[in-house]
């Protein structure tokens, strides 16, 4: 009897696992397009985010407000964006505010950046360092690197 209800308890915690995996990932949306501009913002932690406003490609008029990373986090792994670039980005839609990104690659730079986890929790410090420290990815190498044929170790993978 004991076997069989913590077989039972085992079933239905490993369904509940499965399927809130299942939410977080089903709660993100892909979105490409053109930076139309770059501005900073005040986000997560009282630090100044920067912050996109993309037109999306085939969807003529409309434009959308994508939340990226503190600058001073997106300059320790050399990652940029300027007006112009294109870029597609995996994002948590928000009905009020920007929608923070989880993942971004520049296709005009060929660089791409995994800022927060599935649970939205960004891979910077309250400082806006990566926290794998100075000049590291969250898993101890440099990120954020895709030239030469190259794929950074860091956040970005």
């Amino acid at each position: 009897m004991r076997l069989r209800f913590a077989a039972i308890c085992l079933a239905v915690l490993m369904l509940i696992g499965a399927s809130s995996k299942d939410d977080l990932r089903s709660s993100l949306i892909t979105v490409e397009g053109t930076v139309l501009s770059v501005a900073s913002a005040p986000g997560e932690g009282d630090l100044e985010v920067l912050s996109v406003t993309l037109a999306p490609t085939g969807a003529e008029g409309k434009k959308m407000d994508l939340l990226l990373a503190p600058k001073a986090a997106l300059d320790e792994v050399d990652f940029q964006v300027e007006q112009g670039d294109q870029i597609q980005a995996r994002v948590f839609p928000a009905d009020d505010g920007p929608a923070k990104v989880h993942k971004v690659q520049n296709l005009t730079r060929h660089t791409m950046l995994r800022l927060r986890t599935l649970h939205r929790i960004p891979l910077w410090d309250g400082v806006g360092a990566w926290q794998g420290g100075p000049g590291q990815g969250a898993m101890g190498g440099r990120g954020g690197h895709g030239q030469h044929g190259q794929r950074g170790n860091g956040p970005g993978r």
